[in-house]
């Protein structure tokens, strides 16, 4: 179980490099992507490493609040950046 922990965090960490380094001429949608993969790798590495209930109570209300404005966040940017490719 503790190794299936450590892989997650170390996938989120390798999501945010490869979107960093593959999605440079995406701009902004892929800067918001990796700001998410990020926040991922913090707040699963928190739980796996600092031993800290992130999904738990108040923690996972804002963990779900980050999410939804993150959701929204890259819709807004694929929609204005579809809406400006035509």
């Amino acid at each position: 179980m503790d190794f299936l922990q450590y892989a997650t965090v170390f996938l989120w960490a390798a999501l945010a490099v490869l979107v960093l380094v593959v999605g440079r001429k995406e701009g902004l949608l892929a800067l918001v992507m990796a700001a998410f993969f990020v926040f991922m790798t913090v707040w699963y590495a928190l739980r796996t490493f600092g031993g800290i209930a992130m999904f738990d109570g108040v923690l996972g209300i804002i963990f779900k609040c980050v999410l939804g404005v993150f959701a929204v966040l890259l819709g807004l940017v694929w929609f204005f950046k579809r809406r400006g490719s035509k």
